[in-house]
């Protein structure tokens, strides 16, 4: 997606600038876009004026152009891409025309009897009509083309909205404040509280507010109405995110939180940027330090923006934030409606909201006067767009803080390993929490070595340690969850008489067996087909499904404890609207002894009554081909085990592994994070991979593998021809086959760009992709990638 260029016509003069959204023609149609530059001069030869100016329900602001074009620079993506990307509703909006009549008109005898016919039928209408009424009846291209010469001839106008496609807004019958009651007009005292909320709310209420939440009868009002006071007006609804109201008293912080929570307030009173990393524990508090920072904010008048990696988060958290600033806070994710996304979106940059709670594309809402950002979980890789624009949500949101002077605050138990090196070079302040709230004791690691259990001919999902506690628990009416990081029945269906696989003819990898729906599925295409009981490629009988998904466990769970009440959550549980809060819901009620999940259930949840929490294989990451394997495998195992223990009663964490000596998992077992980061960032350095050096990805896709190779070939030849002072520190690794060579239905190549200097790797890349447009089109551009596959 590139800038296109039109002119400003002279009906329009003065009102454009940047930011305006505009209705624009684009080949035989229309399309809307946004004013992002203007110029005196046009760099082409012919242009096309702008149609209209729009008003728009999301507003381009001065300061959303600024990151746009950060965004732009740093991962090298064509800023009305970028735009496309931070204002994704607008793009899904209609474009509705009306036809209002000139206050002035001129001679009627100047227009031709067609014209006559139509403006006759627009003038007898008391309010716009809607052009596309005046088409019902005549053809379209001949009232389009009236319509422009009643325009021109100076008998209407025609204006241009937005209407959002999440349907019509609900309409309620409310109450106005016309005017303040003399001094010396009797009012009963009914009616003199219906003022007094009208007064300091400032605005129009709902009549079902006015009697639910400060019961005051119907009555009053309309007497107030006969008075001329007040007056009964329609009143359009905003939608919100449903909440759960929780009882919250005030906790005493603990010495670490209160030093973390003065370090923060102290900075948002300076009004300059600065870069927090708060360091603590699994249940040690930090979100009730964010919460009593943005309390200070808002004292100060300021905003503030919360970003968490999870929609399963999200729901969680909202409930918490909701229940301590109520109205003040706005809720932005994929999870909701268009229309509670573009509510949400609207309160927020009408100042309604000032708090902006969700996930990656929330660091995009219109907040003004910004006063504290904060990542929680800022290690997820989740924050990385997997799309253009490939922005990482973290590093953009430390952007913004520092655009808008605010105060930044990234929050992890287990940082990236960049995040805690950037902070011992000094660029964030090191806030540490060490203890648990109530000085909770951390829960108790075992290992349960899978190597022995196979020794003894104990092939199961469940060592004999993990199904001994397991029973522990189930007695002593307590909670258990188990991690298995893959979905799924089996992660491949094998026969074991001559060794077929069953594979996805998209790509390179094996389908995934779902046994309760009997079906195989590709988990990167969504391609599906039922799942043979016979072998297609000798009719032998001997299909077994190998490897472990959490739809097996789950089966596995209940097989072995029968009278447990087992949940599963995972992607394939969790597809439906409000899926991921009924599930936590109902494990939270202690409605299920056992919850089964993904990673979705590794961080971030608070379940007080969770005392044992198994980690089916730990080993499922540790040996995938990305430098950041151990990395993840540390994070995913140190934020599971934070689950257990969280309340009065004891933790105790059981992994499973063949590799008990891998340094992720012993120190993973000792709660030791620095220990681990102390080997990783040696590891790192050794190697030249961040923070020491930037990262970028390069990957050719084609159905046609020769093609995908020769474009990377031709890329590559370029890279060499440039002259050495803009390519010196530029280490340039492939081309060579993707880890995940095919990918639906595109044979992917990939070469790896690696250097100390960004800005010289990023400046090299621009130069030689902006010269050559034709190769820019086809080749994807990774910059800081948080996978390799």
């Amino acid at each position: 997606m590139e800038s296109l260029t039109y002119e400003i016509p002279e009906s329009l003069a003065g009102e454009i600038s940047v930011g305006s959204c505009v209705l624009v023609p684009l080949g035989p149609r229309q399309a809307v876009g946004y004013v992002i530059d203007l110029q005196t001069t046009s760099p082409i030869a012919a242009t096309r004026p702008i149609l209209a100016k729009l008003e728009s329900p999301v507003r381009l602001t001065d300061d959303m152009l600024r990151l746009a074009s950060w965004i732009a620079e740093r991962y090298i993506c064509p800023l009305p891409r970028v735009v496309t990307g931070m204002l994704p509703g607008v793009m899904h909006c209609r474009v509705q025309g009306r036809i209002v009549v000139e206050d002035v008109l001129p001679d009627t005898a100047l227009l031709t009897p067609r014209e006559k016919e139509l403006f006759d039928s627009i003038r007898d209408s008391a309010t716009p009509i809607p052009v596309e009424s005046l088409c019902k009846s005549r053809p379209r291209d001949s009232v389009l083309q009236i319509l422009r010469q009643l325009e021109k001839k100076g008998f209407i106008k025609r204006v241009w909205e937005l209407v959002s496609p999440s349907g019509k807004p609900r309409v309620v019958r409310g109450v106005r404040l016309i005017r303040v009651p003399a001094a010396d007009e009797k009012l009963t005292p009914q009616q003199k509280s219906v003022i007094e909320v009208l007064a300091r709310l400032g605005r129009d209420v709902p009549l079902t507010e006015m009697v639910r939440c400060y019961s005051l009868s119907a009555a009053s009002i309309s007497s107030l109405e006969k008075k001329g006071l007040v007056e009964k007006v329609d009143v359009v609804l905003k939608r919100r995110p449903v909440y759960s109201k929780l009882e919250q008293s005030r906790v005493r912080l603990s010495d670490e939180q209160q030093i973390a929570v003065n370090e923060i307030i102290a900075a948002i009173d300076s009004g300059a940027y600065r870069g927090h990393l708060l360091f603590g524990v699994t249940a040690g508090g930090k979100t009730e330090v964010y919460l009593r920072c943005i309390e200070h904010a808002l004292a100060k008048g300021k905003t503030s923006l919360v970003l968490l990696p999870e929609i399963t988060l999200t729901t969680h958290i909202m409930n918490i934030f909701k229940s301590r600033f109520g109205d003040d806070v706005a809720v932005l994710h994929s999870g909701l409606s268009a229309g509670e996304r573009c509510d949400e979106w609207s309160r927020a940059d009408a100042g309604e909201a000032k708090v902006v709670l969700g996930a990656r594309s929330a660091v995009f809402a219109p907040l003004r006067n910004l006063g504290l950002v904060i990542v929680d979980e800022e290690h997820e890789s989740s924050y990385k767009q997997d799309i253009q624009p490939r922005y990482n949500g973290r590093d953009t949101a430390i952007r913004r803080a520092q655009d808008a002077g605010a105060v930044m605050v990234l929050g992890s138990a287990t940082p990236s390993v960049e995040t805690y090196y950037h902070a011992e070079q000094g660029h964030y302040k090191l806030l540490t929490i060490t203890k648990r709230i109530e000085n909770r004791p951390m829960p108790n690691v075992c290992i349960a070595d899978l190597r022995e259990e196979w020794k003894r001919g104990q092939a199961t999902i469940f060592s004999s340690l993990l199904a001994e506690r397991i029973r522990d628990r189930l007695e002593r009416r307590q909670q258990v969850m188990l991690l298995q990081n893959r979905r799924a029945y089996s992660t491949f269906l094998l026969c074991r008489d001559c060794g077929f696989v069953a594979k996805c003819p998209n790509c390179a990898v094996s389908l995934k067996l779902h046994s309760a729906l009997k079906k195989l599925s590709c988990h990167h295409c969504d391609y599906s087909r039922p799942a043979p009981s016979v072998c297609p490629q000798c009719e032998g009988r001997k299909l077994r499904g190998f490897g472990i998904g959490t739809e097996r466990v789950e089966e596995e769970t209940k097989k072995m404890f029968p009278s447990a009440r087992v949940l599963r959550m995972d992607r394939d549980t969790t597809s439906r609207k409000g899926a991921h809060a009924a599930i936590l819901d109902q494990f939270r009620r202690h409605e299920a002894d056992i919850l089964v999940g993904t990673q979705m259930i590794a961080k971030g949840l608070d379940f007080p009554n969770v005392t044992l929490v198994g980690v089916i294989s730990a080993d499922t990451s540790l040996n995938l081909p990305d430098f950041r394997a151990a990395e993840r495998t540390f994070q995913l195992i140190s934020q599971v085990a934070g689950r257990a223990g969280r309340g009065p009663e004891p933790g105790e964490v059981v992994i499973q592994t063949f590799d008990p000596e891998n340094h992720a998992i012993k120190c993973a077992v000792n709660h030791d994070y620095v220990g681990f980061y102390r080997q990783e960032i040696e590891f790192r350095r050794e190697l030249n991979y961040p923070p020491f050096a930037t990262l970028i990805n390069i990957v050719s896709r084609d159905a046609d593998v020769r093609a995908a190779k020769a474009r990377l070939d031709a890329f590559l030849e370029l890279l060499k021809s440039a002259p050495m002072s803009e390519r010196r520190g530029v280490e340039i690794i492939g081309p060579q086959p993707a880890v995940l060579e095919k990918l639906r239905g595109e044979f992917r190549w990939h070469l790896l760009i690696r250097s100390g200097d960004r800005d010289v790797a990023l400046g090299l890349l621009r130069r030689q992709l902006d010269a050559n447009q034709e190769l820019r089109r086809h080749l994807t551009l990774d910059v800081d990638p948080m996978s390799m596959l």
